[in-house]
């Protein structure tokens, strides 16, 4: 702290410069894609700087086996989203949708209309349900007949799939003929088993 104190403010510009490189790599590698979201589609530098302090997973724990199940956690939802073609954030779901307000997308996840995940408190929809401008048709309807099933359930089964369907996958699925999407309805009957 004392080189800080008699350094000039370029000194300092220069020393922030170079560890804010050098931990850009770092930063991203270890954010969920929600806080990666978050951080892009800021508005300024501060909630950019807050984003991404969010964004950093907090795994303090003295337990190894604690601190890899929460850094696999971490990493399954980033691959799912992956899977999912990314995500987008709740304003960018309103810009798609041509909806007023934020309220009418969070009514539509209420109304099991939209798919919505939550990753460290930063809500994401998964944007292999958008297209054209609006939500597939077969979104409401696997949201529907699997009621009680968790968003990163809904999207591990869209992402995965179920052996049932064998190498098809519902991601690819909803996109399909009626039929495909039959198909993947109601093979996400089995999601409340």
């Amino acid at each position: 702290m004392a080189r800080a104190s008699i350094a000039t403010s370029a000194d300092l510009d220069d020393i922030l410069g170079e560890r804010i490189k050098a931990s850009v790599a770092r930063v991203l590698s270890m954010m969920p894609m929600a806080a990666k979201v978050a951080a892009a589609s800021s508005a300024d530098v501060s909630s950019l700087f807050l984003n991404l302090a969010r964004g950093i997973p907090a795994a303090q724990t003295d337990d190894p086996e604690l601190t890899e199940s929460i850094l696999n956690a971490a990493a399954f939802k980033r691959r799912m989203l992956e899977r999912a073609g990314g995500a987008l954030s709740a304003e960018q779901v309103r810009e798609v949708l041509g909806h007023k307000t934020i309220q009418a997308v969070y009514k539509a996840v209420k109304e099991r209309r939209l798919l919505m995940v939550e990753d460290n408190g930063v809500k994401l929809f998964p944007a292999c349900q958008f297209g054209d401008g609006v939500v597939l048709a077969a979104i409401p309807r696997i949201l529907s007949v699997a009621p009680r099933t968790s968003g990163w359930g809904i999207l591990q089964y869209l992402a995965s799939g179920d052996e049932g369907l064998g190498e098809a996958k519902p991601i690819d699925l909803i996109r399909g003929s009626e039929a495909d999407i039959d198909r993947a309805v109601t093979f996400a009957r089995t999601l409340e088993d």
